[in-house]
């Protein structure tokens, strides 16, 4: 992770890397991700199911069904920083393939880990010019976002708030007064986003790693002739675990047609552990 990674993650609590993916890597997975949607739900790959919250069209598990995507989650461009963020000590959690069309109407509202999941369990800190942070997530997009079409937003630096996001407001006309600029409902479609937030726009083969607790969340997309598609890998420490005892995250099916290399990086293991993925020179 350089200088200008860590001070922009550091400022922001998310990076917007261009131009990760070679053409190659791209058309791969791509044209995994065309194989996938065109199969019926009953012949999709054990362990990878079909759904449609919100409406759009995603696969749980769907890093596993080619081998393109699989290897996302230990790229070169992402693993130095994800070793960085964790000291070392990485834990890959869970990987999902999203597709986002416009008559899926999907919103989310802005949220962040703190808010749902406890201020104790995820951290961010600077010690001896490296970062911790303990939940974090690596979008890979394969297709284009651009200014207006809808997708991610953030609210820059969020990560680091001392203090308690309030609650929004019951009724929209409240979100023009003084205390309500910072919680705005994005459902509220004629509502302009308001300029604290930023509507983050990556192009095909860049990755967005954002941490979880950004306070973020998904304004509508709005094309109607074309789809966003992103892959979203989770990451922790390792030895910090929600699986409840399990040594990995995925049902057998799946782990069983992972690579080693996946396999360890999904695993569980103590803090003093080290594993044999991490060269000698990340994340110390």
């Amino acid at each position: 992770m350089n200088a200008k990674q860590k001070y922009l993650f550091d400022l922001n609590g998310y990076l917007h890397l261009k131009s990760v993916l070679a053409e190659t890597e791209l058309c791969s997975a791509q044209e995994a991700i065309d194989r996938l949607l065109e199969m019926p739900s009953d012949k999709l790959p054990p362990g990878i199911v079909r759904g449609s919250g919100n409406g759009d069209t995603s696969f749980s598990n769907g890093f596993s069904a080619d081998k393109s995507l699989e290897s996302l989650t230990w790229h070169p461009s992402t693993r130095p920083i994800i070793s960085e963020l964790t000291g070392g000590k990485p834990r890959f959690g869970r990987g999902s393939l999203v597709v986002n069309q416009h008559h899926n109407q999907r919103i989310t509202s802005l949220h962040c880990a703190r808010e749902g999941q406890g201020w104790q369990t995820r951290r961010y800190a600077v010690k001896d010019g490296h970062i911790h942070c303990n939940d974090f997530i690596c979008f890979f997009y394969f297709t284009d976002v651009n200014p207006g079409d809808g997708g991610i937003v953030v609210l820059p630096g969020s990560h680091k708030s001392e203090f308690e996001r309030p609650k929004i407001f019951p009724h929209p006309q409240s979100l023009t007064e003084p205390d309500g600029i910072f919680f705005q409902n994005l459902e509220d479609l004629n509502h302009p986003l308001h300029p604290a937030l930023v509507n983050v726009t990556p192009q095909a083969g860049d990755v967005v790693i954002l941490s979880e607790l950004t306070v973020h969340g998904v304004l509508i997309w709005k094309p109607t002739n074309r789809d966003r598609r992103f892959l979203i890998l989770r990451y922790k420490t390792q030895y910090f675990s929600d699986d409840r005892g399990r040594k990995h995250p995925f049902p057998e099916e799946v782990w069983e047609r992972l690579s080693p290399e996946t396999q360890e990086l999904s695993e569980t293991v103590s803090y003093g552990h080290t594993k044999s993925i991490i060269s000698p020179d990340l994340g110390q």
